[in-house]
């Protein structure tokens, strides 16, 4: 809808903008919930640059595998899409586990931290997607169509389309308004996390079938539902884990470093 921003001639991707911009809020929204819970951010910053090149580096592999391209691309991220988003979420999700099992941590309460600032990430990577163009729906008769009609789009049509990419912002915003009442009242850690889990991936599998981008696909699924599938699997095997362990914890316990998940 806007594909480029622009700052008296001097002319920026809106997407790298929203995507800032959510970086930065995602950054406060992890300071607050880390402040009501008691929660040090060392061990965040300590390992800062190992969350960094997990996540970059799966999500650049996936995007290579799903895609066809080269392995020898894998480094020369400019070349092409770049990321996939699926991919770079489940390698901070397995850094996020072996890393607290490694130092002591509480890896559920960390996982309610990170996907409350993640949703807000993703939230504006939604808005992104709707500024460029990327991530579209199929035609549509409902009065909230909406036609792409700046040539710097991803797509160009004066048909209406379903606005996805809006969709998934409205749920993505839903959940982490839900997700935050669930953390404030919530002692068991864990709930939030899953929730936010959970429903992005269930979001992410049903709006998917209203997309009319290309996508590589396998059994007739695209391959970020796949992923879908897969977090969703995750979510309800920490769900059950959740149902069978009550035992409360607080950030002054996880600062001693004394609970291991």
């Amino acid at each position: 809808m806007w594909p480029l921003a622009d700052f008296l001639g001097w002319y920026m991707p809106t997407y790298n903008l929203l995507l800032v911009t959510g970086f930065f809020l995602s950054l406060v929204v992890l300071f607050f919930a880390a402040r009501r819970k008691r929660v040090a951010l060392d061990f965040i910053a300590d390992h800062f640059i190992i969350f960094f090149l997990a996540t970059f580096f799966v999500a650049r592999i996936t995007e290579v595998l799903i895609h066809g391209y080269e392995l020898l691309d894998i480094p020369f991220f400019w070349r092409d899409t770049g990321f996939d988003l699926s991919g770079g979420l489940l390698g901070f999700l397995i850094t996020l586990y072996f890393l607290t099992r490694r130092h002591g941590e509480h890896f559920l309460l960390w996982l309610d931290l990170t996907l409350l600032s993640g949703a807000a990430l993703f939230l504006f990577h939604h808005l992104g997607t709707f500024a460029s163009g990327e991530a579209y729906g199929q035609p549509t008769d409902l009065f909230w169509g909406i036609a792409f009609t700046d040539p710097d789009a991803a797509i160009l049509t004066t048909l209406p389309i379903h606005p996805t990419q809006l969709y998934a912002a409205a749920i993505t915003l839903f959940v982490l308004l839900v997700a935050a009442v669930i953390f404030k009242k919530e002692k068991t850690p864990g709930h939030a996390g899953v929730f936010i889990l959970l429903m992005l991936a269930a979001q992410v599998f049903l709006l998917d079938f209203l997309r009319d981008d290309s996508a590589p696909t396998i059994w007739l699924l695209r391959f970020s539902q796949i992923f879908a599938l897969g977090f969703g699997g995750i979510a309800m095997l920490l769900l059950y884990r959740l149902r069978h362990s009550k035992r409360p914890i607080h950030g002054t316990d996880l600062s001693t470093h004394h609970h291991r998940s």
